[in-house]
């Protein structure tokens, strides 16, 4: 129990961000894993790396809320960290996909404004940051009332509205967005965990078994919808996502103690985690247009080999770096032309 409480989350959040852009990465990735049934499983869930985000950044919005719940201020915030990185490299990627004869106008204009993906293009780039700009729109809202009200009903009711908007839209023509909605519950059980590390609750051997519960749960139900259910059904239901609302929180659990755990042994500063941690908003956006470019120019070379993998991981980290620092570069020289011209 010494090294099973939550406030470990919060430590070591970075370096779970880490762990979860390199799952996320691995389940992009084109490496042949079907003779290794494992870690074929490993890969084949691998989008849990995105609940994992998205806990996760509920646990940060919630402490960014109380340091300062100024609205405009937190808008702000949140907006220099995405639309930036966001904007610029989709326009390099889009406008080279509309050169090619790959991509429309159309199609440019609604990726770079977010709404490829709430009205389902074709050519969508992303999903993810258009749905968490969403959450970050719906986070003042939802801290009134977790504020004011009680905390669990608070979130309780954030999940079932989550939950019950996935089930109405689930046997429409909307039912793409169950990527989406499913996910709502875990965003917002991370401002339930940032409020009891802000409150000290500790993990008793009660919340263990809980947590042990949760995880074996949803373990079974993810392995049945894998190994039971057509691919088409368990997609269209929802039927990949709905176990890590289960799964999330004892995943971070145990991989936050287990961090600390090593951190104990001598291994404190997890660099290599560090990095993918802080770079992961990068990473996610560049991995994929790596692996897509690199095909169609690779020819006939086979790309489902570990070589071809790592060399298009280690081009994404050095994008990646690359340009988390103009991006930072640039935003900064913005503020301070913008706070100039406001002495003057």
């Amino acid at each position: 129990m010494k090294y099973f409480n939550y406030k470990l989350i919060s430590t070591y959040r970075t370096q779970l961000m880490g762990i979860s852009i390199l799952w996320i990465v691995f389940f992009h990735s084109t490496i042949n894993t079907s003779s290794f049934p494992i870690i074929n499983t490993f890969k084949t869930i691998g989008y849990g790396g995105v609940d994992i985000f998205l806990m996760l950044s509920g646990l940060g919005l919630y402490f960014s809320w109380q340091k300062d719940n100024n609205v405009i201020t937190f808008y702000k915030r949140r907006l220099l960290r995405i639309i930036p990185t966001y904007m610029i490299f989709v326009f390099i990627i889009c406008l080279l996909y509309w050169y090619v004869g790959e991509m429309s106008l159309t199609d440019v204009v609604l990726n770079l404004t977010t709404l490829s993906f709430w009205v389902d293009s074709k050519n969508k780039f992303d999903w993810y940051v258009p749905a968490i700009l969403v959450l970050y729109l719906l986070t003042p809202v939802f801290m009134h009332y977790f504020k004011s009200k009680n905390k669990y009903i608070s979130v309780a009711a954030a999940i079932l509205i989550g939950l019950l908007i996935t089930v109405v839209i689930t046997p429409t023509p909307l039912s793409y967005l169950n990527i989406f909605t499913i996910r709502i519950p875990i965003f917002f059980i991370g401002f339930l965990v940032g409020y009891w590390i802000e409150t000290r609750k500790k993990a008793n051997l009660l919340h263990l078994v809980v947590n042990i519960v949760m995880a074996i749960l949803g373990l079974i139900f993810l392995a049945v919808s894998i190994k039971n259910l057509p691919y088409e059904f368990s997609w269209h239901y929802g039927l990949f996502w709905y176990p890590f609302i289960l799964i999330t929180l004892p995943l971070c659990m145990f991989a936050a103690a287990f961090l600390q755990t090593l951190s104990k042994l001598g291994i404190k500063k997890f660099i290599f985690l560090t990095f993918c941690g802080t770079h992961s908003l990068e990473i996610y956006l560049i991995h994929e247009r790596v692996l897509n470019i690199t095909a169609k120019i690779s020819g006939n070379l086979s790309i489902d080999n570990f070589i071809y993998n790592l060399i298009c991981i280690l081009i994404t980290l050095l994008m990646a770096f690359l340009l988390k620092k103009s991006i930072a570069s640039f935003t900064a020289k913005f503020t301070r032309t913008i706070q100039s011209r406001k002495v003057a």
